[in-house]
């Protein structure tokens, strides 16, 4: 996907799209979700569709008439918000069992691979090997979810251990 860049606005507008807020009653006033109503106060209605335009014209959503659709470029762009909107609760103790992610995800699917990863990075969790990430505290749940929004749950596999390579270090990296 060709990147492009989307303000803080339009990345509401999106989320509100793909939650099924806006749709085609929202853009007559009157209808206008609870949701968005804080919007129209600061923006108005005419901010509001020269947004929707914009969006439109970044392939981001097609409008016609009266309703809003997401495009294709629409949906990758939600699936990649919702998934940096996931966090892992942290325990304050830890029970000493460590949480592997490990994947095997084709070359077909190198954006998704690249995506999975970088997630993985950004919500804390260490390398130990190429495609084998560690983490100290229960994370199935998320990682389940992040896996099925990209379409790689099949080539992802979680697992628990008592011990793991390196443990010192990573006991180190994560302050435990």
């Amino acid at each position: 996907m060709k990147k492009i860049k989307i303000g803080e606005t339009e990345k509401k507008i999106l989320l509100a799209i793909g939650a099924g807020i806006l749709i085609s009653a929202t853009l007559v006033l009157p209808n206008l979700p609870m949701a968005l109503k804080p919007f129209f106060k600061r923006q108005g209605k005419k901010k509001f569709h020269f947004t929707l335009k914009r969006l439109e014209e970044k392939g981001v959503i097609y409008l016609s008439g009266d309703r809003i659709k997401l495009s294709k470029r629409g949906k990758e762009l939600l699936k990649i918000y919702e998934i940096s909107k996931i966090e892992i609760p942290r325990p304050k103790r830890w029970n000493r069992i460590w949480h592997l992610v490990s994947y095997d995800i084709p070359d077909s699917k190198k954006k998704e691979r690249d995506w999975f990863a970088k997630t993985l990075k950004d919500l804390g969790f260490e390398r130990i090997q190429e495609s084998l990430w560690v983490y100290p505290f229960e994370c199935d749940q998320e990682i389940a979810v992040i896996a099925q929004n990209l379409g790689i749950s099949p080539h992802v596999a979680i697992m628990m251990a008592k011990k793991i390579p390196r443990e010192e270090k990573m006991k180190e990296e994560f302050n435990l």
